[in-house]
């Protein structure tokens, strides 16, 4: 069959065949590896249905207690790091508006954010 002379239907069998065991031994290993979930998987079934000991989520409450002294101090190094980084003197700049925009990200990045800072 493979001799010298191959025709080109004879490689695409070839080919195909070759394939074929190709996805059959592959479809055994799949099915060797779902055996294995059903051999050392165990699943606990135990669930404690008491709901004494069901956890509560905490209720945090964010502390929005700025009273306006710390507002004006705040507006001041605000100032101050902006007259600071473009080089102009703080009488030259206006802060108007102060937005608190909420903390959406996660801890772990602003400690990212943080320890890069410094």
């Amino acid at each position: 069959m493979l001799g010298d002379k191959v025709t080109l239907s004879q490689a695409l069998i070839v080919t195909v065949f070759s394939m074929g065991i190709v996805f059959l031994a592959l479809l055994v290993i799949s099915y060797i590896i779902d055996g294995f979930r059903f051999i050392f998987y165990k699943d606990d079934k135990k669930v404690d249905k008491d709901p004494k000991k069901a956890i509560t989520p905490e209720k945090s409450v964010p502390k929005e207690t700025i009273n306006e002294e710390d507002d004006e101090e705040l507006i001041a190094v605000i100032t101050a790091a902006i007259a600071a980084s473009i080089s102009r003197p703080a009488s030259e700049i206006k802060v108007r508006n102060i937005r608190r925009i909420p903390a959406n990200t996660p801890i772990w990045a602003r400690a990212g954010r943080l320890k890069q800072m410094n």
